[in-house]
């Protein structure tokens, strides 16, 4: 079976970038003939594809800003052009590359498959670009309309729709009117697994510290991270020896990191920006707690990261969290609007260690049944037989 794999840019290894790479490898290592088609690769992903036999092609190119929105046609119709004419399937991940599908089923008349991580929130929530300067926000208004009508009518025209959540399904269904089957993403649950290591990189950063709270997030406002922060402040008026670890990069950095400043809290909470694939198993281990506050994510890898690694997740009671998170068993949901709520969802967990530990094993077993790369996997090959 060929499946020509389409997703805008493979140049981040984390969130739905991860969950395609590794998609294109679960289904390689199953027989399946895979070409990714892409705007561009990461330099390890190519040497990945290339050992794994995976066949790939990157225009090149990243435009940000204003200028990405005038791209597009001319991303689209470049894309275009590398699909392979002998694919079996044509499987696209997210705006703009369902337009490319689209494009390819006009003249191959392919089976289409639109796997849905989100739909655009640029262009179905008002409220996204509510910081937006108003030059930007008339721009983007003029284009909005006509780049909903292209995606509205790509996803419309494919032959399946699947979705990452129920809660995604259910945006689906009403912003296309169009059914969605869900396929939860997966991870790899031998890697994601607890290392000993784990408590090396407590003592060594850590020394004086009783608990570590871990937060792995892009630093975006809809990632909520300042919530988490002001939350910490509660936490640590109780429990002066805990620290908060927050792992990733973003535009909010900055901002953050004053905020810290201004609590007071700065020497309690460490920044981290780059931290390879292979740490991240060791930096889930060090921690007691995973925090996830983010405001109505659709799904989210980094729940199903750290239970995997016999960590429990304090999560937003609301979005994906809801699905991947079983609440007072592998972890607690909380109100990610309000961070008195949430700090004591973290002190019940910080100050009951038998519990935490009780729910890093229900975690664990929770992923490798419903959350393995081996699950997610199967359901594809599922997904694609369907439309054959």
């Amino acid at each position: 079976m060929k499946i020509g794999i389409l997703h805008r840019s493979l140049h981040t290894t984390r969130g739905a970038e991860k969950m395609v790479i590794d998609l294109c490898t679960g289904l390689k290592k199953r027989g399946l003939d895979i070409t990714v088609i892409t705007q561009n690769i990461r330099a390890n992903v190519k040497n990945m594809f290339s050992r794994e036999g995976i066949h790939f092609c990157d225009i090149g190119g990243s435009p940000i800003g204003m200028k990405y929105w005038f791209s597009i046609p001319e991303v689209v119709k470049k894309l275009q052009k590398h699909v392979p004419t002998d694919l079996d399937i044509i499987n696209a991940h997210n705006f703009p590359s369902y337009l490319v599908g689209y494009k390819c089923i006009q003249s191959q008349k392919k089976p289409f498959i639109c796997y849905i991580h989100e739909p655009p929130r640029f262009f179905y929530d008002r409220n996204y670009f509510r910081e937006a300067s108003w030059s930007f926000k008339f721009f983007f208004g003029f284009i909005r309309h006509l780049y909903m009508y292209s995606d509205q009518k790509a996803v419309k025209s494919s032959d399946l729709v699947l979705a990452n959540s129920r809660f995604t399904k259910a945006k689906i269904e009403a912003i296309y009117a169009k059914n969605a089957q869900i396929v939860y993403p997966g991870i790899d649950v031998e890697k994601f697994s607890f290392c000993d290591e784990g408590r090396f990189y407590k003592e060594q950063f850590f020394p004086n510290a009783e608990n570590v709270i871990l937060a792995v997030s892009s630093l975006s406002p809809v990632k909520n991270i300042s919530m988490l922060i002001r939350s910490f402040k509660y936490v640590y008026k109780k429990l002066s020896s805990c620290r908060l670890v927050i792992i990733g990069r973003g535009r909010e950095k900055e901002s953050l990191i004053k905020l810290s400043k201004a609590l007071h809290l700065d020497h309690a909470i460490m920044f981290i920006e780059n931290v390879s694939d292979k740490e991240m198993p060791v930096y889930y281990s060090m921690a007691d707690i995973v925090a996830y506050p983010p405001l109505m994510e659709p799904w989210g890898l980094v729940p199903i990261e750290a239970m995997s690694c016999e960590t429990p997740v304090v999560a937003s009671n609301e979005g994906g969290p809801l699905e991947s998170v079983i609440h007072e068993k592998t972890g607690l949901l909380s109100n990610p609007r309000d961070p008195i709520a949430f700090s004591n969802a973290l002190l019940m967990l910080l100050k009951n260690e038998e519990l935490r530990h009780k729910m890093g094993k229900e975690g664990r077993a929770l992923s490798e049944a419903r959350f393995s790369l081996e699950v997610m996997i199967e359901n594809f090959l599922a997904a694609f037989r369907s439309v054959l």
